[in-house]
This record gives C-alpha cells, sequence and structure tokens, in this order.
C-alpha cells in the first residue's frame, strides 16, 4: 500500500513540476516579449500553451530545429539558425514565437488581439489584428467582425487596426505550413512569410464563424459553410480527437509590399519582364547582364526568386499562384563579414554592420500558399515558366540534391527523421509527406538532368556578384578590423609546456 502510494504521489508530483515549468515558460516567454527581447531557446519549450474560456488549453507549435544540417550553411554558436538569409534564421524564430504568443481571449495586453473572419475573396479564414489604441477588442470583434454593406466588398473589407496575421484551417493549412518550411529546408527560396501551427477552441471558431453567413464574396460564403458544418459533425479534417479544437496554421501577414500586380497575373505577363530575358536566354548570365554594374542586381534578384518560386511551386503542385504574387521592396547590403542581408527595414542595431550602400530591391514574395498539395495535376499555372526557364542558382541546385538524398535515406534512417519532423514539428499529415517527398525526389532528378545535359546553367549568382561588386569595401573593413585586433604578445604566442 505505501509503495502504490509513493508512486502515486511521484506521478503527481511530476505532473505538477511539468506544469509549474510549463507557467514559468510561458511567464518568461509573455515578459521578455513585452520587452522586446528574445524570447525562448530553439524548440525549448516546443509549443506555447493557452488557456481558453471553456477549460481548453490551445497550443501553438514553435521552431524547432530540423534534424539535418546542409553542408553549405554557417549556423551561429549558440543556435541552429542562419544569420544569412538561407536557412531559418533569428527573425523567423521571433516571429512564430510572436505568432504563437497571440492570446485570442485577453481582453487587453500586447497579446491581446482582434479575432474576426475573413470576409472577402475566395478562400474562408480568420483575420487577427493589432488592435486600434481607441478601440477595446469587445467593440472592435463586435462592430468589424461581421459584413458591413458598403464597407465589405467582393475583394477587399477595411477594417480598422493592422492585420498582423492569418489563421486557417483545412483544406489549405497544409499547404501553407509546408511552403514555408521548405522554402528554408532550401535556401529561403522566396519571401514566404513564417507560418506555424496552431490551435483554436471550437466555440471560439463557431463564434467567427457566425459572423461569416454573410460574405462580400459567395466563394467565401460557401467556404464558411463548409467550415461551420465541418466543426459541428467534429470532421478529423479539421477538429482534434476530443471535438474541442479546431487546428491549422497561422502566418505573419506582411505589410507594405505591392499585392498580386497585374503585371504577375499571367504566363504572358510575366515575360513581359526584363528579369524573363535573363531566364529564358540560353546564353550565360553575364552574356545577357553587366554584372559589374549594381544596376544589374534587380534583374539577377527577381530572376532568381522566379526560377526559385517555379520549383517550389512544382514541388507542391500549386494551381492558383499567378494572381497570387506579390512584390516587395527590400533593403539590401553587404556587411564586413561579407555577407549579404536583406530586410523589408534595416535596424540601428544593424546599419554600423553595413559596408555597401543600402540598396532598395524589388523581391518576389508568396503570402499565400493555399492551393498546393494538388497532387494528382501533371500540370499547374507555372509549368511553362519552369520548361522557359535555363538558368538556376548553386544553392538550390545543391539542396534540392540534398534533400532529395536524405528522403531516400543517404543517411541511415534519414528519411524517417524527416517524415517524422513535417508529421509531429510542422503537422502535415503522413500521406502528404510520402506525396511531398516524391514530388520533391522527381523535382530534384528533373533538375539533375536538365543541368547535366546543359539545358539549365547554374549561373544565376546574386549574392555572389553583390559581394564582388562591393568587394573592395569588404576588404577595406577586415582590413580595418585586424588592425584595430592588438597582436599576441611573445608570451601568449609561446606553446604552453606539455602536462
Amino acid at each position: 500500500m505505501k509503495s502504490l502510494l509513493r508512486r502515486v504521489f511521484w506521478h503527481r508530483f511530476q505532473q505538477l513540476t511539468a506544469l509549474i515549468i510549463l507557467l514559468s515558460f510561458n511567464a518568461a516567454f509573455s515578459i521578455l516579449a513585452d520587452q522586446g527581447e528574445e524570447s525562448l531557446p530553439l524548440g525549448n519549450p516546443p509549443t506555447l500553451e493557452h488557456s481558453t474560456p471553456t477549460g481548453t488549453t490551445e497550443i501553438a507549435q514553435r521552431l524547432t530545429p530540423f534534424p539535418f544540417t546542409p553542408p553549405d550553411i554557417k549556423l551561429k554558436e549558440k543556435e541552429p539558425l542562419s544569420s544569412s538569409n538561407d536557412w531559418f534564421t533569428k527573425h523567423d524564430k521571433n516571429k512564430i514565437d510572436e505568432l504563437g504568443g497571440l492570446d485570442f481571449y485577453a481582453s487587453s495586453g500586447s497579446q491581446s488581439v482582434g479575432v474576426v473572419p475573413k470576409l472577402h475573396n475566395t478562400s474562408a479564414g480568420i483575420e487577427i489584428y493589432r488592435l486600434p489604441p481607441t478601440m477595446s477588442k469587445e467593440t472592435f470583434e463586435s462592430k468589424e467582425g461581421p459584413y458591413r454593406p458598403g464597407i465589405t466588398k467582393k475583394f477587399s473589407n477595411k477594417r480598422d487596426g493592422e492585420k498582423i496575421a492569418k489563421f486557417k484551417t483545412y483544406p489549405i493549412a497544409q499547404p501553407a505550413l509546408g511552403c514555408f518550411y521548405m522554402s528554408r529546408l532550401l535556401g529561403h527560396l522566396v519571401e514566404v512569410p513564417p507560418a506555424t501551427y496552431r490551435t483554436m477552441d471550437v466555440q471560439e471558431f463557431m463564434k467567427v464563424g457566425n459572423q461569416a453567413r454573410t460574405t462580400g464574396h459567395p466563394d467565401c460564403t460557401a467556404a464558411w459553410a463548409n467550415l461551420r458544418g465541418w466543426t459541428q459533425s467534429a470532421n478529423p479534417k479539421m477538429v482534434l480527437p476530443g471535438g474541442k479544437l479546431v487546428y491549422g496554421s497561422v502566418a505573419q501577414n506582411p505589410r507594405g509590399e505591392e499585392s498580386s500586380p497585374e503585371d504577375y497575373w499571367t504566363v504572358g505577363a510575366i515575360r513581359g519582364h526584363s528579369f524573363y530575358k535573363v531566364l529564358s536566354s540560353k546564353a550565360p548570365v553575364p552574356n545577357t547582364l553587366n554584372l559589374n554594374d549594381p544596376k544589374s542586381l534587380q534583374d539577377l534578384a527577381l530572376a532568381q526568386d522566379m526560377a526559385r518560386g517555379v520549383i517550389l511551386d512544382s514541388i507542391f503542385r500549386q494551381v492558383d499562384r499567378l494572381g497570387n504574387i506579390s512584390v516587395a521592396v527590400l533593403q539590401h547590403y553587404v556587411t564586413s563579414d561579407g555577407e549579404v542581408k536583406w530586410d523589408d527595414k534595416v535596424s540601428d542595431k544593424d546599419k554600423p554592420q553595413a559596408v555597401s550602400p543600402f540598396l532598395p530591391l524589388k523581391r518576389i514574395m508568396y503570402k499565400d500558399n493555399d492551393d498546393g498539395m494538388n497532387w494528382s495535376r501533371d500540370s499547374i499555372s507555372v509549368t511553362p515558366i519552369l520548361n522557359e526557364t535555363h538558368h538556376i542558382d548553386q544553392t538550390i541546385y545543391n539542396r534540392l540534391q540534398w534533400l532529395a538524398g536524405l528522403m531516400q535515406d543517404s543517411e541511415p534512417g534519414s528519411n524517417d527523421k524527416i517524415k517524422d519532423y513535417f508529421v509531429n514539428v510542422v503537422h502535415i499529415s503522413g500521406d502528404n509527406y510520402d506525396n511531398m517527398k516524391a514530388s520533391l525526389i522527381k523535382q530534384a532528378s528533373s533538375l539533375k538532368s536538365r543541368v547535366d545535359a546543359k539545358d539549365i546553367l547554374v549561373d544565376l549568382d546574386f549574392d555572389g556578384t553583390m559581394k564582388k561588386l562591393y568587394a573592395k569595401e569588404i576588404e577595406a573593413s577586415q582590413a580595418q578590423k585586424n588592425a584595430a585586433t592588438p597582436s599576441p604578445t611573445p608570451l601568449e604566442m609561446t606553446p604552453s609546456p606539455s602536462p
């Protein structure tokens, strides 16, 4: 009897300890987030939790290290993140923690947000807003949540406040999650905003969904009717076992980009861009562009983005990319360490690193990745672009071969580890992983065949070109650093005696 009591006590003690640790982590996250500092160690804890009015606990997946590292990247010492735009970055980690920290129920504080239905365009989803300072959460949601005659339109629905994120469920959540992670694994292919797995209390989801019985677009109205029906029937495609939580994807909603400009709506329109002449020409890139002129960087950047983007869409069988390509102007610069960086804005902390001018260049952004994973589609909207592309960069080529190899057990058990990551961290289904794997291996093989046949040249090199343009500035900065570093004294240079 005493032995049984000890076991029960020990089990309860472990539960209590785990709860205290979790609460401490979440409290630390909240405090540090308010201070604008880094939150928690990468992947520890793996999720953030939120209590709901019904007593159910919602979770948000944090960024977790991938089990393998490609040989071409340099990771930071403390965490397996890259300081360059070629892997998961500190920006990705912090944005995902910010998304995970949003509280759908808090009436005030930095994590309080307005949660309202998307009422325009064709798909259903939930929009999350930073509340205006003059409006309470309750007022915002009751006033701006439902359809408003004269304001809610077929393709737009202006609301007060800043839209900071979107929550989407079946059938569009898994393509969005998979696209973000794959974009980073293959070298930050295009600007895909951070996205992560998130759950929402069924009652909260239905409260929001009931505001969407009338929308600006008939397709959106029908899509919301489907989501409400699936939720009420606890359809496992969007409701977790137990029937208390809807699951899906929450993604950052960037601001300031040019959303879906007309000159990216069709293949014909894209062919009219000057960067497309670089991609479609069979001549080497240096024969098409003057790479000694900084003006060449704009065409080079967009050519590289377009080639990478169509490969990403081909992997995911994305059927609705045309009309869903956005363009953002990002600030580009070279650091004293010879790294090329870009972001929507450069902080005062980062400015001293720059040895080149800050160059505002247009870059392609994939905000909406909803219509992927159409595995039965042999031809998709960007197929003609990929067929006409004759240039790619070394990073996408190497990463595709690297990841395709791991998915075929180039290291013992590597495919099982990758599948476990995509199923339990990214949260796509096992079937979707298997189809994604087959599609990626097919793309890697096709690309290799075209490269071997010299139908595609591996000569798009935006980073290398920008480094070469500002090589003198990099060299001068490094020489200045070396001159400022004191030389070791003779005593320091003397080898230590053997023990």
